[in-house]
């Protein structure tokens, strides 16, 4: 942990530094007066704009009201993900299946879907949840089939030799073996989540008289507060870095990185 917290630090600036110059680069732009104010405005009316939003509790309402569909969704798809992945496993037979499903459906927007969606569910919070699970599942079930694979046979029956079976192995040696896949299946689900939320709510707006994020966006650009706009994307965008530090990083280093399955 030594030479990881230095590691850290230095990834960290490296962040800071590149956007503080982005920043700036977007400031000086913005300032040449080359793109209208109104559609190329200054990070100074932005960062006005979002606090002025979140002084009014309006926009962290939408971002709690989307990071729950997000969380149900997304969890929804973590359990049809394992579920997949196990009936795979125990048969090769549904192995094809469940591969000859995702070559199917996996490259398929989720937005795609989002018309069927409607006419089945319509246009409130739970269409939302199916289009974030739609778009998150495909992923996830990707990486844990491919890790569960790729866990070596000898680790397998050394976990056998040392009594282990059934859910123990599987616990104790499966995940742990193809964890670097599962956490990569995480992150991109987590991504594909944020972006099906948002655009399921710019296609049809609010869900039921209440959206997130992305019917905070639709609707600020219909009223053309530019501003605002990107108030809703730099919040996103913060979110995200929070999740991918906080979150990923931290199991990561905890995990895959402490268990030398990294270069790093």
């Amino acid at each position: 942990m030594r030479t990881e917290r230095p590691k850290t630090f230095n990834k960290t600036l490296n962040q800071s530094l590149f956007i503080i110059g982005v920043m700036i680069c977007w400031e000086l732009l913005a300032r040449t007066r080359w793109f209208p104010p109104l559609l190329f405005p200054q990070l100074t009316s932005v960062f006005s704009s979002l606090f002025s939003e979140i002084a009014k509790g309006e926009i962290l309402g939408r971002l709690y009201f989307s990071l729950y569909l997000i969380a149900v969704g997304l969890g929804l798809a973590i359990i049809t993900a394992a579920c997949a992945a196990a009936l795979a496993l125990s048969s090769n037979l549904i192995s094809d299946w469940v591969q000859t499903v995702m070559a199917i459906l996996h490259p398929l927007p989720g937005i795609s879907v989002l018309p069927i969606i409607i006419l089945w569910l319509g246009t409130g919070p739970q269409s939302i949840m199916a289009v974030i699970w739609f778009s998150s599942v495909w992923p996830l079930i990707t990486n844990l089939h491919t890790g569960l694979r790729s866990v070596p046979a000898t680790q397998i029956e050394v976990g056998k030799n040392y009594g282990l079976k059934g859910v123990g192995l599987v616990w104790k040696v499966s995940i742990p073996g193809a964890f670097p896949h599962i956490l990569t299946g995480l992150r991109i689900a987590w991504a594909r989540a944020w972006q099906a939320s948002v655009a399921a709510e710019m296609v049809f707006g609010a869900s039921g008289g209440e959206g997130g994020l992305g019917w905070f966006i639709y609707k600020k650009r219909f009223f053309m507060e530019i501003p605002s706009v990107f108030g809703g994307l730099i919040v996103i965008i913060i979110v995200g870095l929070i999740v991918e530090r906080l979150c990923f990083e931290w199991i990561e280093v905890r995990t895959v990185r402490r268990w030398g399955m990294t270069s790093e």
